[in-house]
């Protein structure tokens, strides 16, 4: 089961909302997440065989995990049929650290770490971090019959029919299956009063992206995802819309899967890193005393990309440190404002533009 910790560990403390199976578990003022047992998989056993069907050896579950886990951590959906990638499956008992069942029908396989990022840097693939995005997400359902409501993250206020509850219920548990599957932490809204009177179905249904956004500053979510669902006799289709930095991108696909496949996509290819080690000078601003200088040092050497970090100078507020990390100095930038307690801002007077030097404040 992957839990999901809030990102700026220095700064505060707790848990983000999701942690799979748990997925109703909201709060407000979220940061990005931080997906603390990236490589733990869960695999579960499949009891009822078809006729002349073998059971499934652990050889054969521990390959199936080692799939699952290169999906999650090169972003790759589809990474189980990546020719690169061929003797990591082949050989994925040679990374497994510890595999152990919690029940009958569920198996726990956690892989190494160090290893399996050596293995993936030199075959030169991706890897994707486990500091992510946070996704809020509001889904409108439209179960036919006058039955309409938002999926909430757990028994919120409603006069809904048990019918619709149990529906809402089994995307809930779609919904945590798929974001375990990608490494994806997501959010889903508490639907209490002050839910309620921001936001109204037809906002959601109607894409009216304004009421949206203004909704979900509650959460602290770094993206927002929203969904209009039309339940039919023949199954579910769903309109996805991903909000981001002020901008909305369609979605391909009409399915809960489509959705959140295409926002780990989306998230992948801008989070992952690829290449070689590079030098990055950081400068960040409003550093004035011991805590402050603790908070960011401490913040820098929890993030899992950078090889190394080391101070350079400080001098009136301005601590300059100088990191190495995998990949585009781009996605270390990324990656950085994602964090509550760094403000991405215009370098010092008369600092020339660089490609290898990124200037933040301090937030208080």
């Amino acid at each position: 089961m992957i839990r999901f910790k809030q990102m700026d560990r220095v700064a505060r403390a707790g848990l983000v909302t999701v942690v799979a199976a748990v997925i109703g578990f909201s709060c407000a003022g979220l940061s990005a997440a931080i997906v603390e047992n990236l490589y733990t998989v869960t695999v579960t056993r499949s009891l009822e065989l078809a006729p002349g069907q073998a059971p499934r050896t652990r050889a054969d579950e521990t390959r199936f995990a080692m799939g699952q886990l290169l999906s999650r951590v090169t972003g790759r959906l589809d990474a189980a049929l990546e020719p690169a990638l061929a003797d990591l499956l082949q050989n994925a008992g040679d990374f497994v650290v510890q595999i152990g069942a919690v029940d009958i029908e569920t198996l726990l396989v956690t892989f190494d770490e160090r290893a399996i990022k050596a293995a993936l840097v030199a075959l030169n693939q991706p890897i994707w971090g486990p500091e992510r995005p946070l996704t809020l997400l509001w889904l409108a359902i439209d179960a036919g019959q006058g039955e309409r409501g938002i999926l909430s993250a757990g028994e919120a206020f409603t006069d809904m029919s048990p019918e619709f509850l149990e529906l809402q219920a089994r995307f809930r548990e779609e919904l945590t299956t798929v974001a375990e599957e990608r490494g994806l932490p997501l959010s889903l809204p508490l639907m209490d009063l002050q839910d309620m009177s921001a936001l109204s179905f037809i906002d959601i249904w109607g894409g009216f992206t304004q009421q949206v956004d203004q909704a979900s500053i509650r959460y602290g979510a770094d993206a927002v995802l929203s969904g209009s669902a039309r339940v039919t006799g023949s199954g579910v289709r769903i309109q996805w819309r991903l909000l981001k930095d002020g901008n909305q991108f369609a979605l391909n696909g009409t399915s809960m899967r489509d959705g959140l496949d295409r926002v780990a996509d989306f998230y992948a290819a801008e989070f992952s890193t690829f290449g070689g080690i590079n030098a990055t000078l950081i400068t960040v601003l409003g550093v004035e005393t011991l805590d402050d200088y603790g908070r960011v040092m401490r913040y820098l050497e929890s993030l899992s990309m950078l090889e190394s970090v080391g101070t350079e100078e400080f001098v009136d507020g301005a601590l300059s440190i100088r990191v190495r990390a995998r990949g585009r100095t781009a996605v270390l930038e990324r990656v950085l404002q994602l964090s509550t307690i760094l403000t991405p801002t215009a370098g010092p007077l008369g600092q020339a533009a660089n490609d290898n030097q990124l200037t933040f404040t301090l937030t208080h």
